[in-house]
């Protein structure tokens, strides 16, 4: 890939998210930043990344549950961060901080949403091991949406 090309991506990913929230109704499309839009189509995308990887290490490795979840997830939080700061948010600033601060989220939402209540779905209530990982990447997508938003990449949207 040239540097032309990986310059041309971010236009025509905000050109494709433009086109889609324009399909938003008119008064709640004013209620959705255009960042949402990219974020919804990015991290729906890692979260097809983190199911495949749960179902392939929980039911065909059989690796226990929570080491399942938490390998899926490391490889789908890097993909969304890395597409987001790319793509969507259209980042500047240096990576590390920005990546140490989508860790700090990460980990808070992997706690609270991941482990805490996908395995209290799993184990507690019987739910099926994908369809408890539905559920809580429900709760998740806002809330880690929310700190992409206002604290990873706070400098893009504060200017």
């Amino acid at each position: 890939m040239t540097s032309v090309d990986t310059r041309r991506a971010p236009e025509r990913f905000t050109a494709f998210t433009t086109a889609v929230h324009r399909l938003i109704p008119a008064a709640l499309r004013k209620h959705v930043p255009l960042t949402f839009v990219g974020y919804a189509f990015i991290n729906g995308s890692a979260f097809l990344l983190d199911i495949t990887c749960l179902w392939i290490f929980n039911n065909h490795l059989h690796i226990f549950y929570p080491l399942a979840v938490t390998i899926g997830y490391a490889i789908a939080g890097l993909y969304s961060l890395t597409l987001n700061k790319w793509l969507n948010f259209q980042a500047p600033g240096h990576a590390v901080a920005q990546g140490s601060k989508y860790a700090v989220g990460l980990a808070s939402q992997y706690v609270i949403f991941i482990l805490g209540l996908s395995s209290f779905l799993h184990w507690q209530l019987g739910i099926n091991a994908e369809v408890a990982r539905v559920i809580s990447a429900c709760c998740e997508g806002i809330y880690l949406y929310l700190v992409m938003r206002f604290w990873v990449f706070r400098e893009k949207n504060n200017a």
